[in-house]
């Protein structure tokens, strides 16, 4: 079964993957993006490596005017024309940590939001951390 974590940020957020590594660094994170990607016009598998070892989780960018109406009827008015940051993840623990991972440093230096595809809910960087906690741990 594969969830989506849809993060939502402002346009002139930079999410180029240089610049995530750099966030990732400063907040603390495990977690290192291969270098180089833009995020908006990325498309497919980010290769990520936590604690050294492979990772990553699928990602894909489109605007705000592509998430269902249940979904943007939540997001403030300063990220109405902003752009949506899906990270798909499977079964793998990997893959659960690098969405939740990049999902927190996004919202934390962005200012952006997340809304859990299976709940359709906002999910806080707290309640976000406590995924990550719960991955870490299987």
């Amino acid at each position: 079964m594969s969830m989506s974590l849809f993060v939502v940020l402002a346009l002139d957020c930079n999410t180029s993957t240089t610049k995530l590594n750099e966030y990732s660094a400063e907040l603390g994170y495990s977690i290192e993006y291969e270098k180089n990607i833009e995020l908006k016009s990325h498309s497919g598998f980010l290769p990520a490596k936590i604690n050294g070892e492979v990772a990553g989780v699928e990602s894909y960018s489109y605007p705000v005017t592509n998430l269902p109406d249940d979904f943007t009827s939540q997001l403030p008015a300063k990220l109405t024309n902003g752009q949506v940051y899906q990270l798909r993840f499977g079964g793998r623990e990997s893959e659960a940590l690098s969405a939740f991972t990049t999902a927190i440093i996004l919202n934390t230096k962005c200012e952006g939001i997340t809304i859990d595809d299976q709940s359709g809910t906002v999910l806080t960087v707290e309640q976000l951390t406590q995924g990550l906690s719960y991955f870490a741990q299987m």
